[in-house]
């Protein structure tokens, strides 16, 4: 239903010209390469991935393409890891059409427009960060602490990193220790918290 009326919106009421609209990432990811479009409108969650995804796959070979992301997910990261990607808009689905029209013609011309409430996660997500730059985890230390927040036991998270039990443990240790959280669900609310996984 959203796709169909972005499509009409986008054709009828904005003059575009509608090249494709898709219901996946990989649907998507063909049709982007095909089309080359000056404007890609991509939804953060897709069935068979993240929209985020498709700019990153297909972003460095559209150099034209300009992405405006829309979500109904209100998490900082989220708005965080669209900028870092290059998206040159954001738009929460809970905007009104208003709000996008004026998205679509800003992103369109060549501007970036990032809606009040997206702005605010981000402004927010930005100050959290500030109040942990000091904590430096490395990209296993990553890795281990999404895994666990997921709920893998660290003999499975070590057989899917190729680690042993041992050394799994060491880096929890490590973690608990840098981030100064002693409880395994501090360390999950923390993951959610940071992004490294979604709230369940």
């Amino acid at each position: 239903m959203i796709r169909e009326l972005l499509a009409r919106l986008v054709s009828s009421e904005l003059g575009l010209r509608l090249k494709a609209h898709c219901t996946s990432v990989a649907d998507g990811e063909e049709a982007l390469l095909r089309h080359k479009p000056d404007l890609a409108i991509i939804d953060w969650m897709l069935p068979d991935g993240r929209g985020f995804d498709l700019i990153r796959r297909t972003g460095p070979k559209l150099s034209r393409t300009r992405w405006l992301v829309i979500s109904s997910t209100e998490q900082g990261h989220v708005v965080r890891e669209a900028v870092s990607l290059g998206a040159h808009g954001f738009v929460m689905k809970r905007s009104d059409l208003a709000t996008l029209r004026t998205a679509i013609k800003t992103v369109v011309s060549g501007e970036k427009y990032y809606c009040p409430d997206s702005s605010r996660l981000l402004v927010d997500k930005l100050v959290d960060e500030s109040h942990t730059v000091g904590v430096n985890l490395t990209a296993r230390e990553r890795e281990v602490l999404r895994g666990f927040a997921r709920g893998e036991n660290p003999k499975a998270l070590a057989h899917r990193l190729s680690l042993t039990p041992k050394t799994v443990q060491n880096h929890l240790t490590t973690l608990k220790e840098k981030l100064n959280l002693h409880e395994p669900a501090e360390l999950v609310r923390y993951a959610i918290k940071h992004g490294y996984i979604e709230a369940p």
